[in-house]
């Protein structure tokens, strides 16, 4: 997700497949140490996962049923959702993935502190594009939400990896921000909504500010990210080329953060744009299948 306040720059650039390994090496070393300070933040509250509440919202509960199964998170941070699946959710197994060490190390060390077992809760450290090379397992769902394609430069080789792990017939979830939003201007208001970038984006969008969505000014060394706007067209497509089928794809009037300054949220924490005349798409969701051969 990119929350900006007008002090941070933006810069685009052109990017270029040989790229790749140098974004991706850029934003591990961010988000290593936003994992830092994460748990630590009102945002993530801690206290309350560690008392019993589960982090998952109440559209990926109400949408996906998964009682019993087993279950990859693809860019789980810290594992929090994770685990709330497994506890709050009855989810046989989950594996969580995600880039940052730090975030890995912290998801272990909650999970011990929930009383789960390794058996039951898995971490693995990997890029998502270097994942087939170090895990073998099939699941029969592989699940991704909020704040997390925005970050992968190739959708192509992401739609491939989650067709990989699924099992024949397996089902794939996805909760995120709605590339429609992706345009428009943080400041904007219902009245004055700014186009501030393309839709049909090809450049990478850099970034150099010191924290997050959860928190300002953390101090922190690696301030350097790069983000990729990905549109729905590329989602589905991508997606049905890896061999899935489209279940649903649903399209939400609301933000899950506040992605405008003038945003106000409700008592779900959906983020709404007061006075809007028509209502527009922030959030989507996706269900689709593995076919089967």
């Amino acid at each position: 997700m990119s929350n900006i306040p007008k002090r941070y720059a933006i810069h685009l650039i052109i990017y270029t497949m040989d790229d790749y390994h140098n974004y991706i090496k850029e934003n591990r070393a961010h988000w290593d140490e936003l994992a830092e300070h994460h748990p630590d933040t009102d945002f993530y509250d801690i206290e309350a996962f560690l008392h019993g509440e589960s982090t998952l919202r109440r559209l990926e509960r109400e949408e996906l049923t998964i009682t019993n199964k087993r279950l990859l998170h693809l860019q789980c941070h810290f594992g929090l959702d994770t685990l709330s699946w497994i506890r709050n959710e009855g989810v046989a197994h989950a594996t969580g993935v995600d880039f940052a060490p730090t975030a890995i190390e912290t998801a272990r060390e909650l999970r011990d502190k929930v009383g789960l077992s390794s058996n039951e809760a898995r971490f693995i450290e990997s890029d998502i594009y270097e994942l087939p090379s170090k895990l073998e397992d099939t699941f029969e769902v592989v699940f991704t939400s909020y704040g997390t394609i925005y970050w992968l430069p190739d959708l192509q080789r992401w739609a491939e990896v989650i067709a990989n792990h699924l099992e024949p017939g397996g089902i794939f979830y996805i909760a995120d921000g709605h590339p429609l939003a992706g345009p428009f201007d943080y400041e904007s208001t219902a009245d004055d909504l700014r186009i501030a970038h393309p839709y049909f984006n090809t450049e990478a969008t850099t970034e150099e500010f010191d924290g997050s969505y959860a928190g300002w000014d953390f101090g922190l060394e690696n301030r350097r990210s790069h983000g990729f706007s990905h549109s729905i067209e590329e989602i589905i497509t991508t997606l049905a080329d890896a061999g899935l089928r489209i279940k649903f794809l649903h399209e939400h009037p609301w933000s899950f953060f506040q992605r405008f300054e003038a945003m106000e949220s409700d008592e779900d924490d959906r983020w709404r744009l007061p006075n809007l005349e028509y209502d527009l798409p922030f959030t989507f969701s996706l269900k689709a299948q593995k076919l089967t051969e």
